[in-house]
C-alpha cells in the first residue's frame, strides 16, 4: 500500500497564534489518504506587514524547506501571500514549494477575466503590485482592495471581517469590474463558501486553495517526477555553496 501524501504547512513568522487555525482548517479539507503538519519559526516578527521584516524570516523558512525534504515530506506550502522566499526555496530542493500568492493569482485567472486582491492593509500595496509584475498578471489584475485591519484585529474579530470582506468585494464587483476575488492574505480563511453564496461569483481562499493545489502537485511529483525545472530559474546549487543545506541536518 502506497504511504500517505505528506505536505508540510510552514507559517514564516516567530509567532504561534495561527497554526492552530490553520491546522484546523487544513484538517477539515484535505484528503484521507492526506497529512498536514503545520510549524512556524523559532522566532522573528508575528506578521510580514512591512519588506523589512522579510530578511528576517529568510534563512530558518528556507532551512525549514530544506529539512522537510529529507524527512520525506512530498510538498511544502510557505504559508503567507507574499510568499516570502518561495523561487530561493525551489532552488534548494525537488519537491514542490507552493507560494498561496503565486498559485491563487493564476488560478483567479483561469475563472474568470480580471479579479481583485482583498488583503489587509494599504501598506502592503507596493509589495503585491510588484508581485503581480513578477508573475506577469498585471493585465488580469482588476484592483486591490482592502479591510484595513492589522493581523491580530483580523484573527480576533472574524465576524467584522467576515463584513468588511463582503463590503470590500462587492465594491470590485460594482465598480472595478472584478469577476473573480481573492482573498490576499491568509488569515482570512474560513469564509470562502459564505462569500460564494452570498455574492455568487468565485472567491477564493488562499489557504484552502494553495493547499489543494499542493495535494495535486505531490500526486503528480510520486507518479510522473513532475516539479519545478532545474534549468534556470530554480536551479539547484553546487554541493560545495550550499550553505542551507550544510546548516540543516536536524
Amino acid at each position: 500500500m502506497e504511504e500517505n501524501i505528506r505536505i508540510l504547512w510552514i507559517d514564516p513568522v516567530g509567532s504561534s497564534d495561527f497554526h492552530k487555525q490553520v491546522k484546523k482548517v487544513l484538517e477539515s479539507i484535505k484528503r484521507k489518504d492526506v497529512e498536514v503538519d503545520v510549524v512556524g519559526l523559532s522566532k522573528g516578527p508575528s506578521h510580514l506587514e512591512y519588506k523589512s521584516y522579510e530578511p528576517l524570516i529568510l534563512v530558518e523558512t528556507l532551512e525549514k524547506v530544506v529539512v522537510a525534504e529529507r524527512k520525506g515530506y512530498d510538498a511544502v506550502i510557505i504559508g503567507c501571500f507574499d510568499d516570502p522566499g518561495l523561487q530561493e526555496a525551489r532552488e534548494l530542493v525537488d519537491i514542490p514549494v507552493i507560494g498561496p500568492g503565486e498559485t491563487c493569482m493564476h488560478i483567479a485567472c483561469m475563472l474568470g477575466h480580471k479579479f481583485s486582491v482583498i488583503t489587509a492593509i494599504r501598506e502592503a500595496l507596493a509589495r503585491l503590485e510588484d508581485h503581480v509584475f513578477m508573475y506577469g498578471l498585471e493585465k488580469k489584475l482588476a484592483s486591490f482592495r482592502f479591510v484595513d485591519m492589522r493581523l491580530k484585529e483580523m484573527q480576533d474579530d472574524p465576524e467584522k471581517l467576515h463584513s468588511t470582506l463582503i463590503r470590500e468585494a462587492k465594491k470590485a464587483i460594482e465598480e472595478d469590474d472584478a469577476e473573480v476575488i481573492v482573498l490576499g492574505c491568509t488569515v482570512e480563511t474560513g469564509f470562502m463558501d459564505k462569500l460564494i453564496e452570498e455574492l455568487k461569483v468565485p472567491i477564493i481562499d488562499v489557504t484552502i486553495v494553495s493547499f489543494k493545489f499542493a495535494e495535486m502537485m505531490a500526486d503528480l511529483k510520486r507518479k510522473t517526477g513532475l516539479s519545478h525545472s532545474k534549468i534556470w530559474g530554480y536551479k539547484t546549487p553546487r554541493k560545495e555553496d550550499m550553505i542551507i543545506g550544510a546548516s540543516s541536518k536536524r
